[in-house]
């Protein structure tokens, strides 16, 4: 797995490494795991000591369907998400959830490309209801 360094005092770009250990074990007083990664350091830009910030990239989704987290909720029978449809009523659809990160959830399952979802005002939506969307941006 890809490992970057940055945040090191006087320098732009970033460092790559790979990780080279997980520890098999959670530490109890901070629920964290302990990773190391291995850099080559050929240049001698890091120093045993210094404080830098790691990056691990576990995986990358070039085409990953992602939905804000808010329009994602959970039901008795898992995830879902209200889907409007063409004629503008709201239709909820199952969704497969594989993670979310920084406020965005990655579907696997459920939604297809250029869906519109409901982020606000679920709980007052039935299958059916009339809803008018609005161009939200982050």
């Amino acid at each position: 797995m890809a490992a970057t360094a940055d945040g090191i005092e006087g320098m732009q770009e970033v460092i790559s490494g790979e990780l080279s250990f997980v520890d098999n074990a959670i530490d109890p007083a901070t629920n964290t795991v302990k990773l190391r990664a291995s850099f080559a350091n050929a240049d001698e830009r890091l120093w045993p000591g210094q404080f830098v910030n790691i990056t691990l990239t576990l995986g990358s989704n070039a085409d990953a369907l992602a939905v804000p987290d808010a329009a994602v909720k959970a039901g008795p029978n898992g995830s879902y998400v209200f889907v409007v449809k063409p004629d503008g009523r709201a239709e909820p659809r199952a969704v497969t959830v594989a993670r979310s990160v920084n406020g965005d959830s990655m579907i696997t399952k459920g939604l297809e490309p250029g869906e519109t979802v409901v982020t606000d005002g679920q709980s007052r939506l039935v299958d059916g209801s009339k809803v008018k969307p609005t161009d939200v941006t982050k």
